[in-house]
């Protein structure tokens, strides 16, 4: 417990009924600047100065209530710097007697800074994005399922000749002709029957819209829909066709910025960190410290479950390219006939089903990183097509002929051995070459037994966290079993085995029967063997 409050990823301390500190951990310590032992003794009004008037009237009153204060939000300057502003996420537990007085308070403090700033640029992303909707050439107009107006641009405005106020909660109808109407039946029934898979609807010429004032002119219009809150809505985009391209290549890059900015919050909420102390988990760390200012291609080697993008991750957030996007692209989960498009876009008309153009993963990347999971999976046809992006810089979209320049930091990971792939013929070897500037390789968690404790709680706090239950002790002869355990699946196995136990399990401590692998799962020394070396074998 000793190590765990020293090595904990939040800021812990004691502060004793005169607001002097009794106990402070190093993350919260490292704070200040200031070293553990300089911090004990001394007076929050010491400390603290700048917020200590804010903060004192907080603990002072859970020693009269003796109740907690949860989750209260500081924001103040960070002492190590003061032009920076640091926003912490404070909780005050009292410590009390055997006779029930309070006799000191236990402080838990969550630095939340970096997901307030995810946020705020998440909120810059929706507001841009509000901007383009109302900045575009195009009419948009969404709907609900009863065909009444929800949103109405302002180019919508010019269009229909009327202002949004007068056709928002209106029924659309009254702007679309016959035909309008029959595309948008035929529309949600399509929709319904396939679901999420059919997103959308091109109707390219013969359509017409009605003005304000009675008036009809012809349009082209693409027909989506989405869901917000377990509504149905649908979104019409009245196109002028020499401004369509431009225009739609905008938003949904917007909308795909949104959505990863999106995905950094929801990380960065979830206490998403690194966690580990072992020897053999350090030297991959020191080696991403060393690459990760560079712009080298790095090549990230472990088994299924070892965390290979929380890694990835580490190397984007050290580099220059940080402010920059981190997009992910899961090789082994696309289909072959839908990989290509993924990675470098489309343009309309490529392929059935193309009716429009769409920019792939790389352009997304442009002056950031791309972290291509599994790419020992991907195919060999498109193994020439990577290694052209690679070598120079450059790609083309499915179906194009446009040669387009690209800005792109490449993180690969894989669980297989490629340079038996290699030897196999089943990988390119020029491909490995340029991929293996910088190999880190990401050791198993039965290489890395002392950090199976630490793991163990940092889990069961999260998961505390999330179901609202408040870990306590986790019994001796649980760690020392889980420990023993080879872990075939690695650290993704003890995150499920450790949720497993705190929803099932009776807190403040965990019960050692539930933090158990699932059975009939026997410990193993060595990797599972993959089904093409079991096949060898036979």
């Amino acid at each position: 417990m000793e190590h765990f409050y020293n090595t904990a990823p939040v800021g812990l301390s004691v502060m004793d009924r005169e607001l002097r500190c009794v106990r402070i951990n190093e993350r919260l310590a490292s704070i200040d600047g200031l070293p553990v032992a300089e911090h004990i003794g001394h007076t929050l009004r010491e400390l603290i100065p700048e917020t200590a008037e804010r903060v004192e009237p907080i603990f002072r009153a859970v020693f009269e209530t003796g109740e907690p204060v949860l989750d209260l939000q500081v924001q103040a300057p960070r002492p190590v710097d003061p032009r920076e502003e640091m926003v912490g996420l404070m909780s005050c537990y009292p410590l009390k007697s055997a006779d029930g007085s309070v006799r000191a308070v236990s402080v838990v403090v969550h630095d939340i800074t970096e997901l307030k700033r995810a946020e705020e640029a998440l909120r810059g992303s929706e507001e841009r994005l509000a901007r383009i909707v109302e900045s575009a050439m195009d009419a948009i107009v969404a709907i609900d399922q009863q065909h009444v107006v929800k949103l109405f641009n302002t180019a919508a405005e010019d269009g229909f000749g009327c202002t949004a106020a007068t056709a928002i909660d209106q029924p659309f109808d009254r702007f679309a002709s016959q035909g309008f109407l029959e595309l948008l039946a035929r529309c949600e029934r399509a929709f319904l029957r396939s679901g999420p898979k059919k997103r959308y609807m091109w109707a390219p010429e013969g359509l017409t819209a009605i003005r304000s004032d009675g008036e009809t002119f012809p349009i082209e219009a693409t027909v989506s829909q989405f869901e917000f809150r377990g509504e149905k809505f649908l979104t019409i985009i009245l196109r002028d066709v020499n401004d369509r391209i431009r225009a739609e290549e905008e938003l949904r890059k917007l909308r795909l910025e949104n959505l990863y900015l999106q995905e950094e919050v929801r990380t960065e909420f979830g206490f998403e960190t690194i966690v580990g102390e072992s020897p053999a988990f350090k030297e991959a760390l020191q080696s991403v410290e060393k690459v990760a200012p560079t712009d080298s291609t790095v090549l990230l080697v472990g088994e299924t479950g070892t965390g290979k993008e929380l890694i990835a991750r580490a190397v984007h957030n050290l580099s220059e390219r940080k402010d920059k996007m981190l997009v992910k692209v899961n090789c082994a989960a696309l289909p072959g006939g839908v990989i290509e498009s993924e990675l470098f876009g489309h343009e309309r008309g490529a392929f059935t089903g193309a009716t429009k153009q769409r920019i792939g993963r790389f352009e997304l990347a442009h002056g950031g990183t791309i972290f291509l999971d599994e790419i020992g999976d991907l195919q060999q046809d498109l193994q020439t097509k990577l290694l052209r992006v690679l070598q120079e810089g450059e790609l083309e979209r499915v179906g194009g002929s446009k040669t387009i320049a690209v800005d792109v930091r490449v993180i690969a990971a894989t669980h297989h051995d490629l340079e038996k792939a290699v030897e196999e013929q089943r990988f390119r070897a020029d491909l490995f070459y340029r991929l293996n500037v910088f190999p880190i390789r990401i050791p198993p968690l039965r290489e890395r037994r002392e950090d199976i404790p630490l793991l163990l709680r940092h889990f069961a706090m999260m998961y505390g966290a999330k179901t609202g239950k408040k870990i306590g002790r986790i019994p001796e002869e649980a760690l020392s079993a889980l420990s023993a355990y080879a872990w075939p699946g690695n650290v993704r196995e003890l995150q499920n085995v450790t949720e497993r136990a705190v929803i099932l399990g009776h807190v403040p401590n965990l019960d050692p029967g539930e933090l158990r692998p699932k059975q009939g799962v026997a410990p193993r020394d060595k990797p599972i063997p993959t089904l093409q070396e079991l096949e060898r074998h036979d």
